[in-house]
């Protein structure tokens, strides 16, 4: 079966805390208002606006229990840029979120990529050690976060069917990467990330910013503390800024769930997403 790395063609035809930042949550974020909808048997899109981090937040999160259905997880990447709402729709996916890094001028992925047994990207040596520390890993319904370098994508170490570089890792098996404080972690901004919690349900998030009076966005310790209180203990970065965009299959007019920060979708060349198997 033809899926996941999608030829433009094909698309035509388609309608530890880190020194210097500590973060702890001040009050709880399981006693917000969360909006909460089934979206299947076992995954839930879940929302809320609201303070947090004394600042102004807006918070989406696809929250999918493995046990609850039948669930194919993976990446798809194309050989262009595009929304991630025509990657979803083109993959007939229940959700996604938009995936790793790349470079905007030419649109190619910056960081490894992995699609149906194949390797579709490889890293650019000047990312490692900065946002190419960690790899989500799925093959079905069985998914991993680990650390990632130079040395394991030398040693060609994946045997997952679909696997996708990004960063920074901001949690690994419950313990706390440590994070330089650079202006990329510590500053706000929207932000992406996957998550697995203890209890092995995969989290899509997306965080919303830049937008003054609705969202501020997040620093990469703030977001850590949130997919920690969400009981994650593995946490992956995504792309964000104007990338950040988390799709659902049947919501509005597009299946974008969050607001992106330059009002409409940046068109992006990787998205993570579930899908539901009959």
């Amino acid at each position: 079966m033809l899926k996941r790395y999608i030829p433009a063609l094909v698309i035509l035809f388609l309608p530890v805390c880190s020194a210097g930042q500590p973060v702890t949550l001040t009050d709880s974020i399981s006693g917000k208002d969360w909006n909460s909808k089934t979206i299947a048997p076992g995954v839930f899109l879940r929302s809320v606006q609201t303070k947090l981090f004394n600042s102004d937040q807006a918070i989406y999160v696809v929250d999918i229990d493995p046990t609850a259905g039948n669930f194919e997880f993976g990446v798809a990447a194309a050989d262009t840029t595009l929304i991630t709402s025509l990657f979803a729709a083109a993959e007939c996916v229940l959700a996604a979120i938009n995936g790793t890094f790349f470079n905007m001028q030419e649109g190619y992925n910056v960081h490894y990529v992995r699609v149906n047994d194949s390797v579709v990207a490889i890293t650019d040596e000047k990312e490692y050690g900065i946002r190419a520390t960690g790899v989500f890993a799925a093959t079905g319904e069985t998914v991993d976060i680990s650390g990632w370098g130079p040395e394991k994508e030398d040693a060609g170490i994946v045997n997952s069917e679909d696997a996708i570089v990004s960063g920074p890792l901001l949690m690994d098996d419950g313990m706390e990467m440590t994070l330089d404080s650079i202006n990329f972690n510590k500053n706000r901004h929207p932000r992406s990330l996957v998550g697995i919690t203890g209890d092995r349900h995969v989290l899509f998030i997306a965080v919303d910013g830049r937008q003054p009076g609705y969202a501020d966005g997040m620093s990469l310790f703030e977001l850590r503390a949130l997919a920690r209180s969400l009981g994650c203990t593995e946490i992956l970065n995504l792309d964000g800024g104007g990338s950040t965009a988390l799709y659902v299959k049947g919501e509005g007019l597009s299946g974008i769930v969050n607001r992106p920060s330059g009002k409409v979708e940046r068109p992006v060349p990787s998205i993570v997403f579930v899908k539901q198997i009959e």
